[in-house]
């Protein structure tokens, strides 16, 4: 009778020291939790300040793209002129 309640006893040592381990887990498991709510935190906040940024930069890429191609046209319409003026004084020698 005195080998089982020794048994026993160890059994109840070895319970024990797996509990408190699986209670050091579940606290580590805690903290990990909570860790990775803040990163998903913060990661959706990166997210929602891309978002709000990304028509912005799009509204301002256009409006470069409509600047630039002002730009042309006004170059355009220039040589156009020239061309015209070229073309014009070419004619007039042409006819001389």
């Amino acid at each position: 009778m005195d080998q089982i309640s020794k048994q026993i006893l160890e059994e109840i040592v070895n319970l024990k020291a797996e509990i408190q381990q699986i209670s050091q887990n579940q606290v580590i498991l805690n903290q990990n939790q909570s860790q990775t709510a803040i990163q998903v935190n913060s990661i959706y906040q990166a997210i929602v300040r891309l978002e709000d940024g990304q028509p912005k930069d799009i509204f301002a890429l256009l409006e470069k793209i409509n600047n630039d191609f002002f730009d042309k046209e006004a170059e355009i319409a220039a040589l156009n002129k020239r061309v015209f003026r070229l073309e014009s004084d070419f004619e007039k020698f042409n006819r001389q």
